[in-house]
């Protein structure tokens, strides 16, 4: 017999993939729940919700709805959703960030700098903690305080074990967490996560480029559009100036460039 609690589950899963445009699978699998609980309630206040599901119950979920999602590779999966466009929603998930604190052997995101200034440490042996990552130190009001700041790990360094009850003592927490999309969907079209990884400003870029490019070669060619009109109509006035004054013939519009090629003829001959 399914326990109830799946059961509630499925139901609320249902609703939430039938009455919301944008579906987001990730992973919460190594995120502490103290930075999962802060980032849920900040998308909240956005009116992005997430909702965390049984990976059998949400493939449930996900195959009555006839949603073209994967979580394959998600081990502990959950479900972002709103009503707002799907890229609009991966932007907001890369700028809800939360920090964490590091682990023993794991790759520095970021250096890890010890800022300059006095400490919770108080005097005493754990001064030679200090010492051990040649932090230049003095004793202030009984504390440990930094003379300046220090870069204890470089990016792309291990995080030592030595240095994790370091950076606990002065409640350091230096790796920058953010909920990444494993998978997608917005109103059923399938978004890998590579495509919420490109740079917006650069897309934005790419297209003027090529909306500027497409423009000039209709400009070239003679194809009227809404955005060339202008640009041809300018075009066919100066070509017709320019055949009404070879060929001589009177009009309005260029009386006042005959008369002079009149005159300038006129002087030739005097000479």
């Amino acid at each position: 017999m399914v326990a109830k609690r799946k059961v509630e589950s499925k139901k609320q899963l249902d609703k939430i993939l039938k009455s919301h445009k944008s579906i987001l699978i990730f992973d919460m699998a190594g995120l502490p729940s103290s930075q999962l609980h802060e980032i849920r309630n900040t998308l909240k206040e956005k009116e992005v919700y997430s909702y965390i599901a049984k990976r059998r119950v949400l493939e449930k979920a996900i195959a009555d709805a006839k949603l073209n999602l994967k979580v394959d590779g998600v081990k502990q999966p959950a479900v972002i959703y709103s009503n707002k466009g799907i890229f609009d929603v991966a932007k907001l998930l890369n700028q809800v960030k939360t920090k964490r604190k590091a682990k023993a052997g794991e790759v520095a995101p970021e250096d890890i700098t010890l800022p300059a200034g006095p400490t919770p440490a108080q005097a005493g042996p754990a001064i030679s903690i200090f010492k051990t990552f040649l932090i230049q130190t003095m004793i202030k009001d009984g504390k440990i305080s930094i003379r300046e700041p220090k870069t204890v790990c470089k990016k792309g360094e291990k995080v030592p074990e030595g240095l994790i009850s370091l950076l606990n003592m002065l409640s350091i927490t230096p790796i920058e967490m953010f909920i990444s999309p494993k998978v997608g969907a917005y109103e059923n079209v399938f978004y890998t996560p590579d495509v919420f990884s490109i740079d917006e400003a650069f897309v934005k870029g790419q297209v003027m480029a090529a909306s500027g490019k497409v423009m000039w070669l209709t400009y070239g060619i003679g194809y009227p559009t809404k955005q060339n009109a202008n640009l041809l109509l300018a075009k066919g006035w100066r070509n017709a100036k320019t055949l009404g004054i070879k060929t001589g013939m009177p009009s309005k519009d260029i009386m006042n460039d005959l008369i002079r090629v009149a005159h300038s003829g006129a002087k030739k001959l005097e000479k």
